[in-house]
């Protein structure tokens, strides 16, 4: 089973097993599954979520960001030894079973921006790691989203994530008093488009059907977020 080890100052705090299908939400908030009580930590931070035997950590919007070894990411797909960065503490990520995993492990949505902090790199140093391997090149997108309540363009989707929610950086801002400021976000794997609920009281639904795990999506799903209302196309 895969571990998640909260450190802070070198010194281990808690460990949190992991298992298939589970989601774990980080954060300050006490609702969260793995609370960091830390200024520099957003209400909900990141998420670690199980898609079939591999583990996703992303990123939910947070204002100063998550760091996987030396790398400021916005979802990566995590391999044993991986040290997850939020705020001043850290996350050990244990999982014997993908130890050593070849490049299909490669983060193939992951965005990065380099961190250029010498104490950050004294301590990848001091553990030994590598720079994760070099992203994938994905095909050109074959898949779009189609909005159906109201008259805008269909919306490519490509490499990387697409946030939904009220905040006035998501890629489909949807207004209303219950919906989180990131309710939802679609990211590209190498088998297909997933759909995963992040916060907020308005849940975003499939066909009718409320998310609560990462759910693939299938050519003319219809999906659902208060007024929103969209289609997922595909080219077959």
């Amino acid at each position: 089973m895969a571990v998640l080890s909260l450190r802070y100052n070198h010194k281990r705090l808690e460990s949190f097993p992991i298992g298939m299908g589970d989601t774990f939400m980080i954060g300050r908030q006490d609702a969260n599954d793995i609370v960091i009580d830390n200024l520099a930590v957003s209400f909900h931070h990141a998420k670690v979520e199980s898609i079939g035997d591999e583990f996703l950590l992303i990123d939910l919007h947070s204002e100063n960001g998550s760091f996987v070894n030396d790398q400021r990411i916005k979802a990566h797909w995590l391999v044993d030894g991986d040290i997850i960065t939020i705020g001043k503490h850290t996350l050990l990520f244990s999982n014997p079973k993908n130890r050593n995993l070849p490049d299909k492990m490669s983060p193939s949505i992951v965005e990065t921006m380099q961190m250029d902090t010498e104490k950050f790199r004294e301590l990848l140093n001091r553990n030994g790691l590598k720079k994760p391997p070099r992203a994938k090149t994905l095909p050109a997108p074959t898949s779009s989203l189609a909005f159906l309540s109201e008259g805008r363009k269909k919306l490519p989707l490509g490499e990387h994530p697409v946030r939904i929610g009220k905040a006035p950086t998501s890629d489909i801002v949807v207004n209303g008093f219950l919906v989180g400021k990131t309710a939802a976000v679609i990211n590209r794997l190498e088998d297909g488009w997933y759909l995963s609920g992040v916060g907020g009281l308005a849940r975003v639904k499939i066909n009718g059907q409320v998310v609560k795990a990462a759910v693939k999506l299938n050519r003319l799903d219809v999906i659902t977020l208060g007024r929103l209302k969209m289609q997922f196309l595909q080219v077959a």
